[in-house]
């Protein structure tokens, strides 16, 4: 039916003339109203059907008008498109913003300003963002039947930036490396680098940062913690500071104070470092100028072959050798080094040791117990107590248990020995001078250094099974490592 343009103008007139009957210009209402207010004529609802079948209205009648104001009734009501949605970006990752720092504990008024979570990081292949595609909408129907259609949602592509990846489908945006999100010009990015452009105070926090490499451009300050799974760079030293990497670590300037803990994967270079700092390393320690007072644990070699290549006091176990230029000091300062030793067996030795000191006292006092007891029992016959005789039988019980324990720990012991007497070809050498007081270990033996030598090289003897100390020859001068 066509649609009757007087109903959307000045209307049409119903029920003898009495009423107007008006659709409103969007055709999703229809209206009636009383023409003469002050000859009011009752709207016959029974005959309305009708009027308005007869004019074309189907869609959206009421069953009871609904009075308005002026005398007026709605009594159609049609049904309006919904528009579609726009394609939306949703984030599955979202960038970090923390204006307020962390509280420590929730419970209490404790607050660490040194939490500041201002990187966000992700793993390779992590889903950082997602399109949600738009809707085509819901057509909609007029008064008069006629359907309305709906405006499609607008859609748009996802931009992208550096160290991500666009699914095949350009709805999904994946990380395609370890690093830190950002978005850089509304732009999702994945960095596999980090660079702070000055100290690691308060105004930086913490970093835990899960890329490739990390840059601190300043010094990483007292009581601060710096992680990063791959490679660090610290241009202006660290101070009682804790400072992991996954990867290399490399400290320029100092390093310095009994809290300071410098932890690598790889190799850790470092200028000097003095006053207790805590050193471990599954690569080589590289030294640019003097080690004093530390505490390393190194899994190759120690090289420290340039500038003053000085090291004092302290305790090294290192997996390799070390090649220095002067070890120790002439104050006689002891300086603790063990070469050939694997930290983790000489953790493991350490635990034996203190383990089988505990179970063989535990084993002698039930023999003694026992012995006691026996004797106690032999002379007494039928009045030996009967708490006695249950302690007895308890220690009778338990010396099989603790006879067994302090045999597993004898056998693991000299097997850990045999282990621990292959690793005796490293060697200390040492292109100055090696000073009194430095204590040298090589496999299980121990020999401290009492005379001042030049240019020798501090092995062990398997024929004579002792340390010794030799003149370093012409060959071994020339192959000193330069760093």
């Amino acid at each position: 039916m066509a649609v009757n343009e007087k109903l959307l103008k000045g209307g049409v007139e119903i029920q003898d003339g009495a009423y107007l009957l008006r659709v409103s210009r969007d055709r999703l209402q229809a209206v009636v109203t009383l023409k003469d207010i002050k000859e009011a004529v009752q709207l016959d609802f029974a005959k309305l059907k009708n009027d308005l079948k007869e004019n074309g209205i189907e869609f959206g009648v009421l069953p009871e008008p609904e009075a308005g104001g002026s005398s007026s009734f709605l009594v159609a009501k049609g049904k309006a498109p919904v528009p579609g949605e726009n394609s939306k970006v949703k984030l599955h990752v979202k960038p970090s913003v923390v204006h307020v720092p962390k509280r420590k504990n929730p419970d209490k008024d404790e607050v660490d300003f040194r939490e500041l979570g201002n990187i966000v990081n992700v793993a390779k292949d992590t889903l950082l963002v997602e399109k949600i595609a738009p809707t085509l909408g819901k057509a909609g129907m007029d008064v008069f039947g006629v359907g309305l259609p709906a405006k499609p949602g607008k859609d748009r592509n996802l931009k992208s930036g550096k160290g991500v990846r666009l699914s095949e489908d350009s709805m999904k945006i994946y990380a395609d490396l370890d690093g830190k999100f950002v978005m850089a010009e509304g732009k999702p990015s994945v960095f596999g680098e980090h660079a702070v452009s000055g100290d690691v105070d308060m105004s930086v926090g913490n970093i835990v940062f899960g890329g490739s490499k990390l840059i601190i451009a300043g010094e990483v300050l007292s009581g601060f913690s710096v992680k990063c799974r791959g490679d660090i760079v610290i241009q202006q030293g660290v101070n009682n500071a804790f400072v992991m990497a996954g990867g290399d670590l490399y400290v320029a300037s100092g390093t310095v104070g009994e809290d300071a803990v410098l932890r690598a994967k790889g190799n850790v270079t470092v200028d000097f470092v003095e006053n207790g700092p805590h050193i471990e390393t599954a690569g080589k320690l590289i030294v640019n100028d003097f080690l004093v007072q530390i505490d390393a644990k190194v899994g190759k070699d120690v090289i420290a072959t340039k500038g003053k290549g000085t090291i004092i006091g302290g305790k090294f176990i290192v997996a390799g050798s070390i090649h220095v230029v002067d070890l120790g000091s002439d104050a006689e300062i002891m300086t603790d080094i063990s070469v050939g030793m694997i930290p983790s067996l000489q953790a493991k030795k350490i635990k034996l040791d203190e383990e089988f000191v505990t179970w063989s006292d535990r084993l002698n006092e039930v023999l003694k117990n026992i012995s006691a007891l026996d004797k106690m029992k032999k002379d007494m016959g039928a009045g030996f107590p009967e708490d006695k005789a249950v302690l007895l039988k308890k220690c009778q019980g338990f010396m099989p248990k603790a006879m067994d324990k302090v045999n597993d720990l004898t056998e693991a012991n000299n097997q850990l020995a045999e282990e621990l007497g292959q690793m005796i070809n490293e060697r200390i050498y040492v292109y100055g001078t090696l000073f009194p007081g430095v204590v040298v270990k090589i496999g299980s033996l121990a020999r401290t250094i009492t005379l001042e030598e030049q240019e020798v090289v501090v092995f062990f003897d398997k024929e004579v099974h002792q340390i010794l100390v030799r003149k370093m020859t012409r060959e071994e001068r020339a192959a000193r490592p330069e760093i």
